[in-house]
């Protein structure tokens, strides 16, 4: 493969497209786990003008989700977590939900559960608050509605995660964060990772911002409400990529375990802790992440071991366009690695 090739080609369309466009992060792109184009744009702090680096600490968001899943799923193997039963059975506060409820509709994000902002008077009330007391959020939304029945119909929602955190603590005895680095960073080598909360300070973390239509980029304050387990996350690029490591040899969990975890339910494209879908003719593994600052995304097309990794500090969402844009440059009828008919857009 050329890559002095595919490097000019991507060069030329990310200058294109930041010509009307504003995007500041990295982004990677691998074949057969050779890095064929690495390379930031932007700042990860644009006051004092400091680039990115190989260090640099995004926040992932809901990209935090894949690795939850692997961190209940080592709770599975060992037989501790059994993902066909009731959330209360680790998490006694969630004994008032449905009597349907299983720990696998959380996974999928098919168990209907009400959301702790689903309410202004909820979210008033509790989110200012430094620090949650999650638990006790939990028994208070189970005084209002199901969306739906649990399986019967699909809606993405971070509490379905926060509920798998707070079994991981209960079941393993360990705070999240000491759980996830000793049990899932540390042995998938994400040497830089860890669950944020707001007292810790690092060095190399990226600052986050609002961009708008004349390009100032003002920084904005990272959420930290209601993200245990759903979007609590901060690593580098490589960190990133060490999930696309233990997908491709099945790392860390049983096969078993991960034939699960990449089988979609028929109601979503969700996988667990994934979504497992079709696009443009190839199978797709991905994660996406987003929220106040940070915008992310990993695919991962495992028939042709290719892997993208988009980290961004900004709220311009560039993922739809510049993943779109790379797919045409290795994929497009002219190409020499693949031949078919492009499907334009996806969800």
């Amino acid at each position: 493969m050329d890559k002095s090739y595919y490097k000019n080609k991507i060069d030329e369309f990310l200058a294109d497209y930041c010509k009307n466009h504003y995007f500041s992060g990295t982004l990677k792109i691998t074949i057969r786990d050779e890095t064929i184009y690495q390379k930031s744009f932007g700042y990860a702090d644009f006051e004092n003008k400091i680039p990115f680096n190989d260090h640099s600490l995004f926040t992932f968001y809901s990209l935090s989700k894949p690795f939850c899943t692997l961190g209940l799923f080592k709770l599975v193997d060992k037989g501790l977590v059994d993902i066909n039963s009731h959330p209360s059975k680790y998490l006694p506060q969630a004994s008032s939900f449905d009597k349907d409820l299983k720990i696998h509709h959380l996974l999928r994000h098919v168990s209907g559960l009400p959301d702790f902002e689903q309410t202004i008077e909820f979210k008033n009330k509790y989110a200012p608050a430094r620090t949650c007391d999650l638990r006790k959020h939990v028994e208070l939304i189970s005084n209002y509605p199901m969306r739906f029945s649990p399986g019967q119909s699909s809606m993405y929602a971070n509490v379905n995660f926060i509920f798998c955190a707070l079994i991981i603590e209960n079941v393993s005895g360990e705070k999240y964060s000491d759980y996830m680095k000793k049990e899932v960073f540390l042995p998938l080598e994400m040497k830089t990772a860890y669950v944020d909360d707001r007292d810790i300070v690092a060095k190399n973390k990226v600052k986050g911002y609002s961009v708008d239509k004349t390009g100032n980029f003002t920084p904005v304050e990272k959420s930290y409400n209601w993200l245990l387990g759903a979007g609590d996350i901060v690593g580098t690029v490589n960190d990133v990529y060490c999930l696309n490591k233990a997908i491709k040899n099945k790392l860390l969990i049983s096969q078993k375990s991960w034939k699960e975890i990449l089988t979609p339910s028929p109601l979503n494209d969700m996988g667990m802790g994934c979504s497992v879908f079709t696009w443009h003719n190839k199978f797709r593994i991905s994660h996406n992440g987003g929220h106040v600052g940070f915008r992310t995304l990993h695919i991962q097309l495992p028939n042709d071991d290719f892997d993208l990794i988009l980290l961004s500090n900004c709220d311009a969402d560039s993922r739809t366009a510049i993943s779109e844009g790379i797919h045409d440059i290795f994929y497009s009828k002219d190409d020499k690695i693949s031949n078919f008919e492009m499907d334009k857009g996806y969800i």
